[in-house]
């Protein structure tokens, strides 16, 4: 059964390219551009979600987070980040931040692919909750 990702980006070039990728590679990916977008998503499409990738400057990602965590505990976490420079945010258990490229190529592409596949393998991160919020 293929992996239910929800991205959750304003950015709606970014959130369609990772959308796109990840469909490719056989995972079902759905671009969200706000929490409220997401929630939608989630509730009328009744999907189970295994992994989220939030930007980290989205408003009210933090109890999307938390409460998401809630109902679904083995969920992943990838927060993204725009700066390198920027200290990581304070999320509840997020398994990951990582960073928006600067140029999107085929090996961004395969470093995205390779990231989604490492944070959703069984096992990782402590059954998929980090022993300590970023």
């Amino acid at each position: 059964m293929a992996k239910t990702v929800v991205i959750v980006e304003n950015d709606l070039g970014f959130a369609f390219w990772l959308g796109h990728t990840l469909d490719g590679a056989g995972y079902n990916a759905l671009p969200a551009v706000s929490v409220a977008a997401a929630n939608s998503l989630v509730a009328e499409l009744g999907i189970v979600v295994d992994l989220v990738v939030i930007n980290a400057d989205v408003a009210d990602s933090a109890s999307f987070i938390s409460n998401l965590r809630a109902v679904r505990p083995a969920c992943r976490v990838i927060a993204l980040m725009d700066d390198p420079d920027d200290p990581p945010p304070f999320f509840p258990y997020v398994d990951l931040v990582e960073y928006r490229p600067a140029c999107i190529d085929g090996r961004v592409q395969s470093d995205w692919l390779d990231t989604v596949r490492l944070v959703l393998s069984p096992g990782a991160f402590g059954f998929g909750i980090s022993s300590t919020p970023l």
